[in-house]
């Protein structure tokens, strides 16, 4: 950590908006590294994911937030508390939209959450590049909550169309966050890009390729938490990871005809994981069944969401 002077900026930046608006595929476009798992599955992200940018004008900590919803379980509920810890440690919002989608319920329960923000905020109009024929409702609502034209907003909310895929104005988002963040120290190493605990990260990808896997047929009570990590040489690791579930009938459809589709996901996980390590990994997953596990605290802590 060292006290660069007033040339070095410091601060933190949370990503908040609705399921599925494009937050981790910003996020991990922005720092040029998978940090966080990407989904079109709603709510993937399911706790506050910390990545690190640092160039030579200072260190931006960016907070990858749950989207945005009406919680319908413990595990929700405990989301939205995210959301909050992240909004109130930041000292700028990125609201990113999808001026693909119309407006709805959950994107007003984001305005309404930051709309007497302190700190400055970025409307990110994302998807600029696909056909972005909303981009102009999103922008009709924010002045209608903050009774001005966006014109003279220019203190406190920015506009700034963008493209998280293909990195669309990130030059410039980057530009406009730091001009907005006060000088301070660097608070992680330099070459650090997340300080995402392992247990989670490697759960994640699991995770991510069930995801990928299951499509349609996706249980949304599926979780993934590491129960053991153990090295087993200096070139082996064993890592033994548990697939949660709340009801018997979703075993078959997690193991898949026999068995075939939980040995693709392996496969798949752990060569990501091998590659994220560096090491060679023998990855056993196991498929529990416990009911209503959204509701129950102890469970949702192992997980890591509380």
């Amino acid at each position: 950590m060292n006290n660069r002077g007033s040339d070095f900026h410091y601060g933190v930046v949370a990503i908040v908006g609705r399921p599925n608006s494009g937050k981790s595929t910003l996020l991990n476009r922005i720092l040029d590294e998978k940090v966080a798992i990407v989904s079109r599955v709603p709510q993937t992200t399911r706790y506050k994911i910390r990545g690190i940018y640092t160039d030579q004008r200072g260190q931006i900590v960016f907070i990858d937030t749950p989207g945005m919803h009406l919680p319908r379980h413990q595990m929700g509920k405990y989301m939205l508390r995210q959301i909050d810890q992240a909004l109130e440690n930041s000292n700028l919002i990125i609201h990113l939209v999808d001026t693909t989608k119309r407006l709805g319920q959950e994107e007003q329960l984001v305005i309404d959450k930051i709309k007497n923000s302190k700190v400055p905020i970025i409307l990110g109009l994302n998807k600029i590049d696909i056909n972005p024929k909303f981009l102009d409702d999103y922008i009709k609502a924010w002045e209608e909550v903050k009774g001005k034209k966006v014109t003279d907003l220019s203190d406190s909310l920015k506009l700034l169309p963008l493209s998280a895929l293909s990195g669309t104005n990130l030059d410039k988002l980057i530009e406009v966050i730091f001009a907005a963040l006060p000088p301070g120290e660097m608070l992680y190493p330099k070459d650090m890009l997340t300080d995402l605990p392992q247990r989670l990260a490697l759960a994640d990808i699991i995770r991510e390729k069930l995801f990928e896997s299951l499509r349609k047929e996706l249980p949304h009570s599926l979780a993934v938490y590491i129960e053991e990590i153990e090295p087993r040489s200096n070139k082996l690791i064993y890592i033994r990871a548990i697939i949660l579930i709340e009801r018997d009938s979703q075993k078959s459809i997690i193991i898949g005809k026999r068995g075939e589709l939980l040995k693709e996901v392996g496969s798949r996980s752990r060569a990501e994981i091998e590659n994220l390590l560096e090491k060679k990994v023998f990855l056993e997953t196991f498929v529990k069944v416990k009911s209503n596990w959204r509701q129950d605290p102890q469970t949702l802590k192992q997980l890591g969401y509380i």
